[in-house]
Formats: structure tokens, C-alpha cells, sequence
């Protein structure tokens, strides 16, 4: 293999694990990760915000079976489920992203992303296109696509979220052609904290770009990912007692010419070291620093324990919600499960 073709294998494979989509789809851009446009950065960076700590399991991190995207729009292919009693994720996407005023009388803060707004269904009703009135002039659009096996469509799905919000007192915001004030007063009362988000929003859009990395390079059964107002916080389970993996996924996140600009300042973590023991409920910790001067824009912690020290609700959730059964059991290796469970024997009879 010569040096042109080894370097176009290595970008497929790269873009195939940032986008969760066979190799065989081929590149669409010159980029297996192309970088977002200020304003769709600023509208995806919110997007990942609202749906990185969603309350239960998917089938993939974040419910993001796959993606695509351009330099003004990215395309989200939706998980059907969420949790154990099969909650809709279409709708919790909705009831996250789709901007609803309170109340009236009320001091809530407007739900969902201020200015966000429904462009149409197409598709046969399988695709919503969302767009944004925030930033005038500028393209930001935001596509969900419905999973192939979910019968209802997103007709039927807004109209039972919009039923939702009229039962609970909301105004639906998100067929409007303006800002509303409400929105204006909200996003204008928080002068701080808007621009820290501005300044964040490129890694926050590049993490959303590679968010199938969590599925494809590593061993998470669950990942979340909020913006603390300093960074961005990402949160990892394994059922790898050495918490294995972590460092292909660094190695993308930091791949010097498709990743995010950013470096491992500081690693606190010896699940690599030589003789290192095989154990339980440790935690390894990574602080990003930007190679463009801002500091800590991203901290990873991968914790090696499962979730209530049982992962029988894991397994019942994931199948439940149609999680890969190939991804399964490379999550959850049999020789860790019956290590947990010796483990866990052990510190019951101490």
C-alpha cells in the first residue's frame, strides 16, 4: 500500500468512527470532521449541551446513532428509546431543543435553545429541519431523522409534545419567524455566561461532530457531556476495571491533523502502568489545554465501576432500547463482568 492510499484509508476510518456511518459511504467533504460556521457551532454546541446528560440509556451516547455535516448543517439520525420503560427519544429531543416561553407568573427560564425554530418536515415525515433566527444573516440548521423502525413520523411526534407544553401551561416558541422577548430577556440577562458559551462553541460543535467516537473507539456504556460555564465536562462509565480504551479515544480527539486543536496538559491516570492491579471504582482524569491559547477546554474523567455496582439494569436497558449486540459485548467483556462480581462477593463478606 503506498503512502496516498495508507493516508485515504486512515481518513475514511477516521470519519467512519467520528460519524458512526459504514466506510463504505465515502467521504462527502475533503474533511472527515469539517469545522462548523460561528453561527452553527453556536447553535450545535447548545444543541450537545441540552442533550448531553440525558436522564437515561440509548442505544448509542447521547441517542446519536449517526451523523452528517457541512460547514452550515449537520444531520442527527436519532435513537428510537430512551430508558427501560422505552420513554420516545424523538420527543426528548423535542422537549430539549424546541424553545417554549413559561408559564405566566412563573420565574422558570424558557425551555430549550432561545431562537430556535422548525423549518419543516420532509422526507415522508422522517426528517424535522430546525434553523435558528438568533443570528440574522448567518445559516445554522439543525436536521433530526427518525430511526427506520419507528412507525410515527415527526407530525405526530411535535404534536404531542405541543399538546404537552399547552397541558403545562407553555407557549410553544418554535413556529415563530422572530426572537421572542422572552428569549431576548433571557439570553440578554446572562451577558457573562453567553459570551463564555460563544468562546466554547467550536470545541463544544467539534465534540458533537465526533460524538460517535464514544460508540466506535471505546468501551462507554454511558457517556455525559455538560458545559460548566469553564469547560467542557465530559463523564465516562466502563466495565473495564483498568477503564481500557480511553487513550484511542484521546489519540482522535488529539489526531493532529482531523482533530479538535486541542492537547493532554495533564493526565492523572495509571491503568496503563506496568503491574498496575486489575481493580474496581478508580477514576482516570484528563485536562485538555488548547493549542490556541485558551485553558482547559475539555476534562474527561473515565470512571471503571458500574452504575449501582450491578450491571444487570444496564444490560436489560441497553437490549431494551436496541443497543448492537457486537458493541455490547465489547462494552461489557465477560472477563470483567465475572471480576465485578468476585468483587463484589468479596466486599460483601468483609
Amino acid at each position: 500500500m503506498n503512502d496516498r492510499s495508507s493516508w485515504e484509508s486512515r481518513k475514511l476510518r477516521y470519519w467512519a468512527e467520528c460519524s458512526g456511518q459504514s466506510r463504505r459511504t465515502g467521504l462527502r467533504t475533503s474533511h472527515p470532521a469539517p469545522a462548523a460556521s460561528p453561527a452553527q457551532a453556536r447553535l450545535e454546541s447548545l444543541a450537545l449541551e441540552q442533550l448531553g446528560t440525558s436522564p437515561d440509556l440509548c442505544a448509542h451516547p447521547f441517542g446519536i446513532a449517526s451523523l452528517s455535516s457541512t460547514a452550515t448543517s449537520l444531520t442527527l439520525h436519532l435513537d428510537a428509546y430512551l430508558g427501560h420503560k422505552r420513554y420516545s427519544f424523538p420527543e426528548h429531543c423535542l422537549s430539549q431543543l424546541l424553545p417554549a416561553a413559561p408559564a405566566p407568573g412563573s420565574d422558570d427560564d424558557p425551555h430549550g435553545i432561545p431562537g430556535l425554530r422548525m423549518s419543516g418536515i420532509e422526507a415522508s415525515g422522517r426528517q424535522l429541519h430546525l434553523h435558528t433566527v438568533k443570528d440574522p444573516g448567518q445559516t445554522a440548521t439543525l436536521v433530526l431523522a427518525l430511526p427506520k423502525g419507528l412507525t410515527e413520523d415527526w407530525a405526530d411526534i411535535e404534536r404531542r409534545h405541543r399538546r404537552w407544553c399547552d397541558d403545562n401551561g407553555l407557549r410553544p416558541l418554535w413556529t415563530d419567524s422572530q426572537l421572542d422577548g422572552v428569549e431576548s430577556r433571557h439570553v440578554n440577562a446572562y451577558p457573562s455566561l453567553e459570551a463564555s458559551r460563544a468562546r466554547r462553541a467550536a470545541v463544544g460543535s467539534g465534540l458533537l461532530r465526533r460524538i460517535a467516537l464514544f460508540h466506535t473507539a471505546t468501551a462507554f456504556y454511558r457517556v455525559q457531556c455538560w458545559d460548566d460555564g469553564e469547560s467542557w465536562k465530559i463523564d465516562a462509565r466502563t466495565a473495564h476495571p483498568r477503564a481500557r480504551w480511553h487513550d484511542q479515544l484521546l489519540h482522535r480527539l488529539c489526531h493532529p491533523r482531523w482533530g479538535l486543536p486541542v492537547r493532554v496538559a495533564h493526565r492523572f491516570c495509571r491503568c496503563a502502568e506496568p503491574g498496575s492491579p486489575f481493580q474496581w471504582d478508580h477514576t482516570c482524569d484528563f485536562y485538555f489545554d488548547s493549542n490556541t491559547g485558551n485553558d482547559d477546554p475539555i476534562y474527561l474523567r473515565v470512571h471503571a465501576s458500574p452504575e449501582g455496582h450491578d450491571y444487570d439494569r444496564q444490560f436489560a436497558i441497553l437490549h431494551q432500547v436496541g443497543a448492537p449486540l457486537g458493541w455490547m459485548t465489547r462494552a461489557f467483556p465477560e472477563q470483567a463482568v465475572q471480576h465485578h462480581d468476585r468483587h463484589r462477593q468479596a466486599e460483601q463478606l468483609r
